[in-house]
């Protein structure tokens, strides 16, 4: 993180970027696998320290309090609720469902065990996050060299010195620190953190029963182990419960913000909700857990777990210890490296000048030997800055920033800044299967229906992968839905046996074409639109053009039923615009249930006969016409089917239903079960076989219906049915996703499936979307429940681990974190996705953790770049990307670094031959922050290479200079160099001196003098303006010279005569800016402002000057194409050796 802080220039695009605050919570706790602890009072009181409850002193001023706490027998934080019998709990718990806790017993287990609440951390103090912001060698170089160049301005300061001269150097340095530090500080105040967002999951009210008594809406911080919770509804649970009892006849709960996975959960109550001991949180039907919310039905259920002993403050324990353990990304790794080599070069580099230079110190031209040495100790730090490259970190911000901005672009939202680069070396893939591999959009893909004279099984493909209505089914006409036949009565089942809701969203329009009609729900043109190809405002990214309320299943029939048509067909209508085309545009909210909302209208429905985990199915009795009633019913086909006695085909002849069509019709269920399908048969009962008393129902009052009030009847009036169809629904794979994953697999990148779904139906997927061959047999494949992968050993588990694409399922949330540790054990960088709170502590451990944007605010708060539409394809993007970024930060971190060489160069063999210093520590500052940071951004906007995808993810401990790299640049700044100190020596030389008189010039006037002048001219030659003269040659020429290296620089190996400087033209502005910025200084005496170029140390130029500078800049690009061709060559040969190898 501490490379995204450098420099006020970077100050804009960084603060943009959100990052998170370190997580600090209380010492993890161990869950045991035993039913029940027995526990003393002494482990007891420890505990009750855990979970944040009095400490031991403070029980120990109260003996009745101790005495009370050893009557209760019980330890949250180790037992496993849902495997006890109800009343080995209730004995536990010392409760009943009757009458609840007492008063005293409430207060008791308060300070036994806490509140239930989640611990909160404390966050850092002003003072330690100002510390972090210099825990970085670059930084802390730049503070050595501040204070050494601070104290030698000190003791050079006269009095006839503004103190900005004497100290401009250090004030600059210390500038640049100041607001690194200040944006640091910034960024780490500003951050959220994962443990808020689990806070805000958290409920405020409860409803319990206590002291036989229902108190409403208590605070639910105030509930305890052994509470009696009253749910419904609507409700989010405030705490880990085991139902004791419904009171409905289902209890469906929405585990999605716990489990990642999107179909609610049937919760059983008593003893057939009890689970083996450690099963996993999908399997435990008989709990109900914090967090979560209730979707339909009431019910009564027992506190078991309160605050950190739920699953959601285990996984707030997960969170810290992945934080804790979680390792720097690459980038941060090479740059640390990189700095410690930096410390150790400048270190050895300064001293060995200052070394070399001690002979000169006692030169008559010095007042003493101590003038000499803090002289050339100057020299030394001067050497100092021209290695340090200060703009680099300012540019990895920048470059990284606007990488983000691109992203963006490909719905990424990049939340930590260093995540951008991380993801060009990513190994592996961790994804979840739905919503990110899977639309998570139920879908009914298949029709099944008995067609034809001879009343063959017919399946109808039916087109989409989503809840939009746009659509139809194959080989079934748009009208058939109106008539007589089976395809009317399966879009009434699907219509009207439904609770489920397609909504469209307006804001969510794409692009409008010229010249529109709106229309509304019965045709009628509403507005004209004359949009020219705009995009609605209010349209943002990750909004769904359609989305559903209700169950998925039942959202699928209700897009089923659209499809079918017949009711109002928009697609299908023409209004005629005012220019005479044809247009029509049917808002989104109107097309999402056309269809569904007319038979809603248009057949009333008189009762529900609600689903049954028995029957395993769902009917509504719905008005045909006056006293005319038909029972339209869904439900699982094994079941459903023993209750049809006859069929209806296609045309709307029913026949009795024999037991060759029967076998035949479950032959046809079990071979779309292995696709794997969802099926749900559709059936129907009217007439005589529903008898007058359902058939002429009214819906009044169904409590004293004599069939109606008797749920155990239902399964009576659910026979004798006629079957109209068989639905195949899935959660289809993503269209784009299996060319993605193809790409993957051609950069060299593994893909892992982490899904809590059945084996076959996750190898299905993973076949769908290329991670496995379509053709291979499932016994072959890589795949694994999680129990049976972690039973193995751990060297068989990383030997699975190290190569093939792999797929867990019945995966818990722990074992996402473990997998990320051991792939990183590995030494793979691994990238995980999640969209739930139990996904946090993987997406936290991993080197890249990926939230959906539909995904729970803990995920996103732990992770590094959140999705905006869910997607694999964008993740694929994102990497693409990523290399993108790293590549061209090589390119500027190179560029910026063989400047600096030549800078070092010139000084040292300036020192070494004892010349003048042709650069100050200002004109080095001057080089490195103004004309070296602008076209180092501008490489950040380098084009990617055609194959950026073809080739493998690059090893994470390969240095960012590569030795052929670091070799070429030597050379390059070895001219720089020699180019700086030429034409510094060439203008001497023209003064009539030669290399011997240049090399002893502070004994001009002493043992030497100038022929052309005598000793008068020596101060004219090497004081003040006459030094500064050549000095600006110098500074002019390694401008230009690095200037020219930018625009080559536009590709790291391929010519200028291939790739231009442009096709970036951000790099030829960031080149004429800087160049623009220098002649400005350069020549600020004409332009009435001579104190700016007083102060940088430049004079003007002439004509003849520039020839000069452009004879010694120009080959640098010679130089260059000669070093790029020789890398070409070793590349082919390294990959010659490769494929032989």
């Amino acid at each position: 993180m501490c490379h995204t802080r450098y420099l006020l220039c970077g100050l804009i695009l960084a603060c943009l970027q959100v990052s998170t605050t370190s997580l600090k919570s209380p010492a993890a706790f161990t869950v045991s696998s035993s039913r029940v602890a027995k526990t003393s009072t002494s482990s007891r009181l420890e505990f009750r320290k855990m979970q944040g409850g009095a400490s031991s002193d403070e029980s120990s001023s109260s003996s009745s309090s101790v005495a009370a706490a050893s009557k209760l027998n019980y330890n949250a934080s180790s037992v496993d609720a849902g495997s006890f019998q109800i009343s080995e709990l209730m004995d536990q718990l010392e409760t009943s469902a009757e009458s609840g806790l007492t008063q005293e017993q409430v207060e008791e287990r308060l300070r036994l065990y806490g509140k239930n609440k989640l611990d909160s951390a404390a966050k850092p103090s002003i003072w330690k996050l100002i510390a972090e912001q210099f825990d970085d060698r670059l930084v802390q170089i730049l503070v050595v060299v501040a204070i050494i160049s601070a104290v030698f301005s000190f003791l050079e300061h006269t009095e006839g010195q503004s103190l900005w001269q004497s100290f401009v150097e250090p004030l600059v340095i210390i500038a640049i620190l100041v607001c690194n530090a200040a944006v640091g500080v910034w960024q780490s105040q500003s951050a959220s953190d994962s443990l808020d967002a689990l806070q805000e999951l958290q409920p405020t009210l409860a409803t319990v029963i206590r002291n036989g008594e229902v108190i409403g809406e208590i605070p639910a911080s105030e509930l305890v182990p052994g509470d009696i919770l009253q749910l419904r509804v609507g409700d989010k649970i405030p705490a880990d419960a085991r139902v004791l009892e419904l009171q409905s006849s289902t209890l469906q709960v929405d585990e999605t913000s716990l489990t990642g996975e999107s179909v609610t959960v049937s919760k059983l109550s008593g003893e057939e909700g009890q689970n083996d001991p450690g099963a996993p949180i999908q399997s435990q039907f008989g709990m109900v857990f914090s967090g979560t919310m209730i979707t339909s039905g009431n019910a009564l259920a027992v506190v078991a777990q309160t605050g950190m002993t739920t699953q959601f403050g285990k996984i707030q324990q997960g969170v810290t210890m992945a934080k804790e353990s979680q390792q720097k990304t690459p980038l941060a790794q090479k740059l640390d490296d990189f700095g410690h080599q930096l410390t150790l070069i400048i270190g050895g580099i300064c001293v060995a000048v200052w070394l070399v230079s001690i002979p000169k110190m006692n030169d008559s031209s010095f007042a003493n030997f101590w003038e000499g040495a803090i002289y050339y100790a100057k020299v030394s730090v001067a050497l100092g800055v021209a290695a340090i490259p200060e703009g680099l970190p300012a540019v990895i911000t920048l470059c990284l920033s606007l990488g983000t901005r691109r992203m963006a672009q490909r719905n990424v939202i990049v939340r930590k800044l260093p995540s951008v680069e991380t993801l060009g070396c990513t190994s592996v893939i961790c994804t979840d299967k739905t919503g990110t591999l899977t639309t998570n959009e139920m879908t009914a893909v298949s029709l099944l229906m008995l067609e034809g004279k001879k009343g063959q099984l017919v399946e109808h493909e039916i087109d989409g992968t989503s809840y939009s209505p746009v659509g139809g089914v194959q080989g079934i006409e748009d009208d058939e839905a109106t008539k007589k036949g089976a395809v009317a009565d399966i879009a009434a089942v699907a219509a009207l046996c439904n609770d489920a809701t397609i909504l469209g969203n307006d804001d969510a329009w794409g692009e409008l074409s010229e010249d529109e009609d709106v229309v509304d729900e019965h045709g009628n043109t509403i507005r004209k639109l004359h949009h020219k190809g705009k995009k609605s405002k209010s349209a943002g990214i990750g909004k769904k053009l359609y989305d559903r309320t209700g169950e998925p299943t039942e959202a699928a029939l209700c897009i089923l039923c659209e499809k079918l048509g017949g009711m109002q067909e928009y697609t299908h209508g023409k209004h005629i615009s005012e220019t005479g085309s044809f247009h029509l545009h049917v808002p989104p909210s109107v097309m999402a249930s056309a269809n569904v909302s007319l038979w809603r209208a248009k057949h009333a429905r008189m009762a529900t006969l609600e689903f049954h985990r028995e029957r395993k199915s769902m009917s509504v009795l719905s008005s045909f016409g006056e006293k005319k009633n038909r029972l339209l019913v869904k439900g699982a086909p094994n079941l459903l089917l023993e209750r049809c006695t006859r069929i209806k085909d296609r045309d709307g002849k029913v026949t009795k239903l024999t037991p060759a069509l029967r076998r035949e019709i479950q032959e046809k269920i079990a071979e779309l079960a292995q696709r794997p399908l969802r099926c749900l048969a559709l059936a129907v009962k009217e007439g005589n076989d529903l008898g007058k008393s359902l058939g002429r129902f009214d819906g009044q009052d169904a409590s004293k219906h004599p069939l109606l009030k008797d749920p155990s009847k239902y399964k009576d009036i659910e026979s004798g049915l006629t079957l109209v169809g068989i639905v195949g629904i899935k959660d289809p794979a993503r269209p784009e996703v299996a060319d993605s994953i193809t790409r993957c697999t051609n950069a060299g990148i593994r893909v892992m499936m982490i899904t809590g779904d059945a084996r076959d139906t996750a190898i299905a997927i993973a076949k769908d979307v290329n991670i496995f061959d379509g053709e291979a047999s499932n016994d072959s494949l890589k795949a694994f429940e999680g129990r049976e992968f972690f039973l193995k050993s751990e060297e068989e588990q990383l030997e699975i681990l190290k190569n093939d694409n792999i797929v867990f399922c019945r995966a818990e949330p722990a074992d996402k974190q473990r997998l990320v540790q051991m792939l990183q054990s590995l030494n793979e960088i691994p990238a995980m996705t999640g969209d739930g709170v139990n996904d946090a502590p993987a997406l936290q451990q991993a080197a890249i953790g990926v939230a959906m944007g539909t995904g729970t605010e803990v995920s996103k708060e732990a992770s590094d770049m959140v999705l905006a539409d869910d997607n694999f394809s964008t993740i694929v993007s994102a990497v693409e990307e990523g290399r993108t970024i790293y590549a061209n930060m090589q390119a500027f971190i190179c560029f910026l670094i063989s400047c600096n060489i030549g800078e070092i160069c010139a000084i040292f063999f300036a020192t070494l031959a004892g010349f003048p210093e042709p650069l100050t520590a200002m004109h080095l500052l001057w080089v490195n922050l103004v004309t070296d940071g602008p076209p180092a951004t501008a490489l950040g906007f380098n084009p990617p290479s055609p194959d950026i995808m073809d080739a493998p993810p690059r090893p994470s401990d390969e240095p960012i200079m590569t030795k052929w790299l670091l070799t070429r640049y030597f050379i390059t700044g070895l001219y720089v160099g020699l180019a700086t100190i030429g034409v510094f020596v060439q203008h001497y030389m023209q003064q009539g001196l030669s290399l011997s008189e240049l090399s002893n010039w502070s004994q001009c006037g002493t043992f030497w003098s100038p022929a052309n002048g005598g000793a008068e001219m020596c101060s004219a030659l090497f004081k003040e303006s006459g030094r500064m003269y050549p000095q600006t040659l110098a500074l002019t020429t390694l401008v230009v010279m690095e200037m020219l290296k930018a625009l080559s620089a536009v590709s790291v190996d391929n010519s200028l005569f291939q790739v231009s400087p442009l096709a970036n033209k951000w790099l030829l502005a960031g080149v004429s800016g800087p160049f623009l910025l220098h002649l400005a200084v350069l020549y600020s005496s004409k332009l009435g402002v001579p104190v700016l170029g007083e102060a940088f140390g430049m004079v003007p130029l002439t004509s003849s000057d520039w020839t000069h500078v452009m004879m010694w800049a120009a080959p640098i690009l010679i130089v260059d194409e000669i070093l790029k061709a020789i890398g070409r060559n070793l590349k082919r040969r390294d990959a010659k050796k490769s494929i032989s190898n």
